[in-house]
């Protein structure tokens, strides 16, 4: 009898135990859908298996050019939560979220109050990126969604504050030795190298967390024709530099086709960098962010 109570208590404390460091295993997981892939790992890396994340753009999809259809409408409307990047990127979110959408549903918008007020980040070059709603492309930035991320879903679920908060904080330990990485392997790229050229302007906020001088684009949104204006003038700005690159973006194939004509023209190379959609090939913003890394530094090797 007395080896019977003992068995009995050992299994109530492995049980204790087990459920105990998972109460995420006892609660009902956090419906959320996310405007498209990146912020999807951002709420998958703070909730583990916590949440249901849905991504409304699929993986390698250009979320400026993506439409939406009845499933997403129906993903939207059993949601408890919507993440969007906000800041002019991803608006054409909010009629779905209003037809679809639960009454009181949180929709939280990420970049909410990161947006400079002021550009005064032009170089004097006609540039300027407050327009630019890729944040995410900086790493304090990516940091600070994260921390809104884990505020949302405690919100949703109090009693896993503390799991989203330890999640959270293990990530946000990798995203500042990313960030840590970034600084000190760009410092290997000259300054008078420092150009960045793309299709569209994405990577203004990367530029000036990591000291690149110029940023320079085609066109402010991938739904524009470039004009032949713009096309000369990046083909006089390649003329003078001494290692001319430009690049393109997976997701944009038109662009792609835009920036191999400049390329061909100028005499420049050629690199992909990651901006709007994470792939199958690249499924987490940290690999992403390290793929872009490894192809700034190489660009000019």
């Amino acid at each position: 009898m007395q080896r019977n109570v003992r068995g009995v208590l050992l299994a109530v404390l492995i049980w204790g135990l087990f459920w105990g460091s998972t109460p995420l295993l006892a609660a009902r997981p956090v419906q959320v859908v996310a405007t498209f892939s990146i912020l999807q790992d951002f709420v998958e890396q703070v909730g583990g298996e916590a949440v249901t994340v849905s991504s409304l753009v699929p993986l390698g999809a250009d979320p400026h050019t993506w439409e939406p259809s009845p499933r997403e409408a129906g993903l939207v409307a059993r949601a408890e939560l919507v993440v969007a990047n906000g800041a002019g990127f991803d608006d054409w979110l909010l009629p779905l979220v209003k037809s679809a959408a639960r009454p009181g549903i949180p929709l939280l918008q990420l970049s909410e109050g990161l947006v400079p007020d002021v550009d005064h980040h032009d170089h004097g070059h006609g540039h300027g990126h407050t327009a630019d709603p890729h944040l995410w492309l900086s790493v304090p930035n990516a940091v600070a969604y994260v921390e809104r991320i884990a505020a949302a879903l405690t919100e949703l679920r109090p009693e896993l504050g503390d799991f989203f908060a330890g999640r959270a904080q293990a990530y946000i330990q990798e995203l500042w030795a990313l960030d840590e990485r970034f600084r000190a392997e760009l410092e290997t790229i000259p300054a008078e190298s420092r150009v960045i050229i793309t299709y569209h302007n994405a990577f203004g906020h990367l530029a000036e967390r990591y000291g690149f001088a110029v940023v320079e684009f085609l066109v402010e949104n991938p739904e524009a024709e470039p004009n032949p204006r713009d096309l000369g003038r990046l083909v006089e700005l390649l003329g003078r530099l001494d290692r001319p690159v430009v690049f393109t973006e997976p997701q944009i194939s038109s662009g792609t086709r835009y920036m191999q004509a400049l390329a061909r023209e100028a005499g420049a190379a050629v690199h992909v960098l990651y901006s709007d959609s994470l792939t199958s090939e690249v499924p987490t913003y940290l690999q992403m962010m390290a793929y872009n890394l490894q192809t700034l530094v190489e660009a000019w090797r």
